[in-house]
């Protein structure tokens, strides 16, 4: 794994991919900091039963897998902890948001990282690639906007009352597009 990172370096700043994460988690913030326990853990018909809360924990978990991998250099997605207190407790939730965001800030985007992942429902031997924390943290980001873009929905659905920071839950991409078109 290291020869491929000798010959691939991270080109891209580090503080754009920092920056970038802090902005989405400032946002998902903002949001649930809006929304009562009650609201933030309803179940809503437009999320096919599920709740914003559940989405919520889904992003932070993978952001703290992230974080909690510097010691061993192994990540895997799959083994997330489920930690319900992120699904119900918007308190929690806001804590958790702002310790992820501090141990990003913290991170050697440099370092390399082993992702495993379990491709396949039928089971089998997971696979395992190389990867860095550069990567790992440019996948969070744009995972957090798909996720992003189904909370949207339910907030603008469920609860108006509720501000949505702009472009939440758009990507940087379609953002530069729209502006130029």
């Amino acid at each position: 794994m290291s020869n491929y990172f000798t010959y691939c370096p991270l080109r891209l700043p580090a503080m754009s991919l920092k920056s970038a994460s802090t902005d989405g988690l400032m946002q998902l913030a903002d949001v649930v900091g809006q929304l009562s326990d009650a609201d933030y853990a309803r179940s809503l018909p437009i999320l096919s039963g599920n709740t914003i809360g559940r989405h919520v924990r889904h992003i932070i978990e993978f952001y703290e897998l992230l974080v909690n991998s510097c010691p061993t250099s192994y990540l895997n997605y799959d083994r997330r902890q489920r930690d319900l207190r992120l699904e119900t407790d918007t308190d929690e939730t806001l804590r958790r948001i702002g310790r992820v965001d501090g141990a990003i800030q913290r991170l050697d985007l440099s370092e390399s990282r082993s992702l495993e992942a379990n491709v396949s429902v039928a089971g089998g031997q997971p696979v395992v690639i190389p990867s860095s924390v550069a990567r790992e943290l440019l996948y969070n980001i744009e995972h957090s906007v798909h996720h992003f873009a189904l909370i949207q929905i339910a907030v603008q659905h469920n609860f108006p009352q509720v501000g949505l920071p702009p472009n939440f839950g758009v990507a940087s991409s379609t953002v530069q597009h729209q502006a130029t078109h």
